[in-house]
């Protein structure tokens, strides 16, 4: 009785053993379907590749991007070029080794990025240019930009409207075609207004940490400015803590782009002086679109313009404070 209690007992142990090795190899042999392709054989990768996420624009447009992605099932690999367009570049090659069907790209320098985008172009790859544009546009599938211009438009228009006068001071991102065309924007609607003169410029890179000692230098060099325009919202934060640390806020005006929760709250408090914001869900939104047209048979147009809005003291609760618009 006891040998046949032993026996029965290591027939069990086997059993318990062999049982899931026997469903293991039915699963991945004989069973009518693969079990992983029907999980996610439909699944289609993406790939992004942003100038810098040292920035919260591009971490929230990142974040827009993947959720509408895995809305549809798929997925996202984000790649951070760090200022680095000769890195964003390699980037884009280990995106297309990966197998990725389509590619966000926010090019770190406008007018060297084509060796990326002819990377992705060669392999069959579709790039969506996304918040600043290429010199080579032809190469990509569709751009998605904020109206840039307009933004810079908007500021000026807003400084003509509330002084009779003004010494302005500028902070750039001159690589950034983006923020180029802000400044520029800018600058053409302050041409022939008497009294209203750009004293100097500087290169913040838009970024917060390079801003600061740039205007802590063009303070010194322009003791008489009075107005600061800045390509973005980090860069004025920058320029901010110049001017503050310079005891000079009661006497300055000061702009920016982006519209970030932290801009929108600067102006809120009488910090800021307006940001013109960017509506990163729409921009997020288009790309997404424009990605899957590209794909599914190609694009019905090659660039998409989303219209910005400047936010002053009057209108910024509107849009509420704690999270972009």
């Amino acid at each position: 009785m006891n040998h046949i209690r032993r026996r029965f007992t290591s027939l069990a142990a086997i059993s318990m053993v062999v049982t899931p090795l026997l469903i293991t190899i039915y699963l991945l042999f004989w069973s009518p379907g693969d079990l992983s392709a029907s999980q996610t054989g439909n699944q289609r990768v993406f790939g992004a590749t942003y100038m810098t996420m040292n920035n919260p624009y591009f971490q929230v447009l990142d974040t827009q991007i993947q959720a509408l992605l895995e809305l549809r099932g798929d997925v996202l690999l984000t790649r951070d070029a760090a200022m680095d367009q000769q890195r964003q570049n390699q980037e884009i090659q280990e995106l297309v080794d990966a197998g990725v069907c389509a590619i966000f790209m926010t090019p770190v320098e406008w007018d060297t990025s084509k060796g990326g985008v002819q990377i992705a172009a060669a392999a069959g790859v579709p790039v969506i240019v996304v918040d600043a544009p290429i010199q080579d546009s032809e190469l990509a599938a569709c751009s998605v930009l904020s109206d840039n211009y307009q933004a810079g438009v908007l500021c000026a228009q807003h400084l003509l409207s509330v002084r009779d006068s003004a010494k302005i001071l500028l902070l750039e991102h001159i690589t950034a075609r983006s923020g180029a065309d802000r400044i520029q924007g800018f600058k053409d609607t302050i041409a022939g207004h008497e009294g209203f003169e750009i004293l100097g410029s500087g290169e913040s890179d838009g970024q917060i940490e390079n801003a600061m000692p740039v205007m802590e230098q063009l303070l010194r060099q322009y003791p008489d400015a009075d107005v600061l325009m800045a390509l973005n919202d980090p860069s004025a934060f920058g320029g901010l803590a110049a001017i503050q640390g310079a005891g000079l806020s009661d006497r300055f005006l000061v702009y920016s782009v982006d519209g970030s929760p932290e801009g929108k709250a600067m102006v809120s408090s009488g910090f800021l002086t307006a940001t013109c914001a960017q509506f990163p869900s729409k921009v997020a939104e288009e790309a997404v679109n424009q990605a899957y047209a590209a794909i599914d048979g190609g694009c019905e147009c090659s660039e998409v313009i989303v219209p910005v809005e400047l936010l002053t003291a009057e209108n910024v609760n509107q849009y509420g404070i704690d999270g972009w618009q």
